[in-house]
């Protein structure tokens, strides 16, 4: 393991020591449990970290890894044994902000936003390699691996699409023929066409590979303006959704046919949905959502798009970033860069009386 640091999760000075406590049967059966006189359950669980992580990706159930932009450095979380694992991969590139990464076929994949490279970790021996971007000063961004294996990733500053070819290390970029974009999120698991976000102009990019262009898609909301552009999703059926903030709104894209948006209200309006992921929870759709204006993760049924479950993470000096989920332990995961913690969530989600949180 080239350059790692690696080490256990012994309590730093002044975190708090195992914070439990005892559920009521009341709100054993409000949430569906076996009833039982009382339990020691543990919903959300906060693992202190040497730095500040924005990023986080679900490679099992037993290792999370996650950016951690002011060390220059990748970081992984094992949970295999009775007390966490933390290890640091410092970056060859000084200075070069590791921003979002993917985990797929035993790689890490990574931006460097400042760097302006590509980093690509392997999983097995530890190994970096760095891919410069040909555009000098794109501020990579978004990062996504496709069905397959191509790596697809914005450059904020660029304002392109590029896509990386692991056999080669290939970069070719792909123009979107806008100016001031600020191109964020990047979804390549849609068939055909790989969704990309540009905050800075309000629209939703969509390139399409056999065409080998784009279409834009403006926020168009005909309740009302839209919000600002945050979040991206993309369903099992290959649909993208969106999030804003201002406005606070989900939204679905109808590409084909159609070709136009539903538009759904999210309460409270003060939310700021600044990531979402779709998942599966026990065979229903489901959206994960950070909500970094009320510092709570919020679980949201797919159909309905109704809350089912609400959770306060974190405290005064939080800032919330972005999730992940583990569709086999069924725990979502967010990065919370002000406290320098990642937090995990897990079923049955919430209950009716007092909710623990668990130092790691």
């Amino acid at each position: 393991m080239v350059g790692a640091s690696r080490y256990s999760s012994a309590r730093r000075s002044g975190i708090s020591k195992h914070i439990a406590v005892w559920i009521l049967l009341c709100g054993l059966v409000g949430a569906g449990l076996p009833a039982r006189a009382s339990a020691d359950v543990e919903i959300l669980s906060r693992y202190p970290l040497p730095a500040a992580p924005f990023d986080v990706a679900v490679e099992s159930s037993s290792r999370i890894w996650f950016t951690l932009p002011d060390a220059n450095a990748i970081g992984s979380l094992e949970l295999t044994g009775t007390e966490p694992v933390y290890t640091q991969y410092p970056l060859p590139t000084p200075d070069s902000e590791p921003y979002r990464l993917v985990v797929a076929a035993g790689q890490v994949w990574f931006t460097q936003r400042q760097g302006n490279r590509i980093g690509r970790l392997t999983i097995a021996d530890g190994s970096l390699v760095e891919y410069p971007v040909p555009t000098a000063a794109s501020q990579p961004t978004g990062i996504d691996v496709a069905p397959d294996g191509r790596v697809w990733f914005a450059e904020s500053a660029g304002n392109q699409l590029a896509v990386l070819t692991p056999a080669t290390g290939t970069i070719v970029e792909r123009p979107t023929g806008r100016t001031n974009t600020q191109l964020d999120r990047v979804n390549a698991q849609s068939a055909g066409i790989v969704w990309v976000t540009a905050p800075g102009i309000n629209l939703l990019f969509g390139y399409r590979l056999a065409n080998a262009d784009f279409i834009s898609v403006s926020l168009e909301d005909t309740t009302g303006a839209p919000g600002s552009l945050r979040g991206l999703a993309v369903s099992n059926i290959g649909v993208p959704w969106v999030s804003t903030r201002n406005i606070a709104k989900l939204g679905s894209y109808l590409y084909g046919t159609l070709a136009i948006w539903l538009w759904y209200r999210y309460s409270p309006t003060t939310a700021d949905l600044v990531d979402l992921v779709w998942a599966d929870v026990a065979g229903e759709p489901v959206f994960w959502g950070v909500d970094a204006a009320r510092k709570e993760l919020v679980q949201i049924d797919a159909e309905t798009l109704g809350v089912r479950h609400r959770m306060p993470v974190g405290g005064n000096d939080s800032q919330l970033s972005e999730l992940a989920f583990d569709p086999t332990g069924g725990v979502a995961w967010v990065a919370d860069s002000g406290t320098s913690s990642l937090y995990s969530w897990q079923a049955p989600y919430s209950l009716k009386t007092y909710l623990p949180v668990i130092d790691r």
